[in-house]
């Protein structure tokens, strides 16, 4: 009997090993050279790399690892300082896959000021990923004030499933570009609803 149990132990733990090796190759886990997790329930979440054919390297996920209250989320981000964009309309673009999403997923960018001021944001709530998607481009267009401090950015995972993320970048754009968020308004504006 106790033979028994080992080996049918020893079997789960090799077909576990085995299971684990094929369904997809973990480069990194845990963590990610200057990205880190954030959220209103970042436990539920990791983060890591794995090698993506169709990508043709490699590319991070951010995937649930337990259940998740309604509406909370995780992200992969970073924050860097803004002084290179101080007064510029910033793009930022990237390549976002989906899988077994509950609600949705957004790449986003938030402009903050001093005592972390919003000053403008976009996290595609208006235009939400849902469900499984292949690989696609997509795009965020913000203005950074001239009293902008820094600017953060990543892509957000809301409830349960995995995004895979790849290529994210930076251009400062024309003015004539329209910005996909908001911005903070300097003062009221069409207070009266006439306009």
């Amino acid at each position: 009997m106790k033979k028994t149990i080992q080996q049918h132990i020893a079997l789960f733990i090799l077909s576990f090993v085995v299971f684990s090796l094929f369904s997809f190759k973990v480069i990194e886990n845990g963590g990610i050279k200057g990205w880190f997790i954030a959220g209103s329930q970042r436990d539920a979440y990791e983060i890591g790399t794995v090698h993506d054919p169709d990508r043709e390297g490699k590319v991070a996920y951010l995937k649930s690892i337990k259940n998740v209250k309604k509406n909370k989320f995780g992200t992969i981000m970073q924050s860097f300082d803004a002084k290179d964009y101080l007064g510029k309309k910033v793009k930022l673009t990237g390549f976002i896959k989906t899988k077994e999403l509950k609600s949705w997923a957004g790449m986003w960018m938030r402009v903050d000021g001093e005592n972390g001021k919003l000053l403008s944001f976009d996290n595609m709530g208006d235009r939400k990923i849902e469900g499984e998607t292949p690989w696609t481009k997509y795009a965020i267009i913000l203005n950074v004030p001239k009293s902008s401090l820094t600017i953060n950015y990543g892509v957000l995972l809301s409830e349960t499933g995995i995004i895979w993320i790849d290529d994210l970048s930076f251009e400062v754009v024309g003015i004539a570009e329209e910005t996909t968020g908001k911005d903070l308004l300097k003062a009221p504006k069409n207070s009266s609803f006439e306009d």
